[in-house]
């Protein structure tokens, strides 16, 4: 009986240090995993704003058949054209665009803006309900001397029934409701947000090559190292660059 305080007290301790050591190996698991899912998150963000930058300069060498070093004047250049084709939808062709200072000769592409709202938009699936008029006539078949029924759309067949030379007869008239899955997209502004690399807050850059390409650069060339949670390093060898609409991570 004398052992017994002796044995509760040592089954205390135990019990803690059990829970203790349960609660370390909890903490060690989560956080680096932690770690790594973030450094995934923000590469991937990171590298998408990179993309975007470079549609940019894309839209940019489509009108003025040159770049851009200046990656906020590429932004708000072609943010300009756009608003100027949404105003006016004879803004294409040679045109003239006041810029900042300067008077700058463009010459917009036929669908320009089209391509400028699926490069700067998020994609989605959705669904077009779309109601059709769909005809049921009678044409005679003259190997059968007896009529085929056949049904026609009225606004895709109008060839057909308005021939003069058709002998059919129209006999009804439906209402059709086709629904259909496509592709729409959601547009987002070129907002300056997009030149700032959301691991360093830095800006995005941009350099030309010996051959005079541009090649846009993150500010995480060369790496990032900084500690975290006090035991753990946050680490990233950089997220890459893109140049001349070739992206270093897509090589890998």
């Amino acid at each position: 009986m004398e052992d017994a305080p002796y044995n509760e007290k040592l089954s205390f301790i135990l019990k803690w240090i059990f829970v203790l050591l349960f609660l370390i190996m909890l903490f060690v698991i989560y956080i680096p995993n932690n770690i790594w899912a973030k450094e995934k998150q923000i590469r991937k963000l990171a590298q998408w704003k990179m993309s975007q930058l470079w549609d940019a300069q894309r839209m940019y060498h489509s009108l003025t058949n040159s770049y851009n070093d200046d990656l906020k004047a590429t932004l708000r250049f072609v943010s300009q054209i756009r608003d100027s084709i949404l105003a006016d939808s004879m803004y294409t062709g040679e045109q003239y665009i006041n810029f900042g200072d300067n008077r700058i000769k463009v010459t917009i592409p036929p669908y320009w803006d089209f391509e400028y709202d699926t490069a700067f938009a998020f994609p989605y699936d959705a669904t077009d309900t779309t109601y059709e008029t769909i005809y049921t006539a009678a044409v005679p078949n003259p190997q059968t001397g007896m009529n085929d029924t056949i049904y026609l759309n009225k606004r895709r067949d109008t060839y057909v029934y308005k021939d003069s030379l058709w002998e059919g007869k129209i006999l009804d008239t439906t209402l059709d409701m086709r629904i259909e899955k496509v592709q729409k997209y959601k547009r987002f502004n070129l907002v300056d947000s997009l030149l700032i690399c959301p691991l360093t807050m830095e800006e995005y850059f941009t350099e030309r090559t010996k051959d005079n390409k541009i090649r846009i650069v993150s500010p995480t060339r060369g790496g990032v190292r900084f500690p975290i949670y006090h035991f753990w390093t946050f680490e990233d060898t950089g997220h890459g660059f893109i140049e001349d609409g070739e992206a270093s991570w897509a090589k890998y």
